[in-house]
């Protein structure tokens, strides 16, 4: 099951305010679940690629954001007491418009090479070769005694 943990940062900078409310509402959209400040695990059935791809258009240029697929061991202590069962409740889904990942997509030039290509032809089967003939037996010459 693949479980993401999102994890972001936003820099104070000098003095300019951003609002991160967008960012907050699709999280709770997507039922991810806030473990520490500026940490949450989601639960997709994406790349990690199209996961941060999908979160990055929240945030700002500013920002710094992580989204790691999370391995099947894992230990935990803090504030939040229910990641066990957030991860039993929460299957993954796909994101709604999450970007395709273009490491999973061919590039351009080859995706449009093979569209102009002509489909390739079934190869036609060859007639089966009918095995040699036979020579008639020669014929036994009697003996003459």
């Amino acid at each position: 099951m693949p479980i993401f943990v999102i994890t972001f940062d936003a820099p104070n900078a000098a003095g300019k305010q951003h609002d991160y409310t967008p960012f907050a509402k699709e999280l709770a959209a997507q039922k991810c679940l806030q473990i520490q400040r500026g940490t949450f695990l989601g639960s997709f059935h994406n790349t990690a690629t199209q996961v941060h791809n999908h979160f990055r258009k929240f945030l700002h240029n500013i920002d710094s954001l992580l989204v790691n697929e999370m391995v099947q061991h894992y230990a935990y202590t803090g504030k939040a007491k229910n990641i066990a069962k957030w991860l039993e409740l929460n299957p993954p889904a796909k994101l709604p418009s999450a970007p395709a990942d273009p490491a999973a997509q061919p590039a351009p030039e080859t995706a449009k090479a093979e569209e102009s290509k002509p489909a390739a032809k079934p190869a036609a089967k060859k007639p089966a070769k009918a095995p040699p003939a036979k020579a008639p037996p020669a014929k036994a010459k009697a003996k003459a005694n």
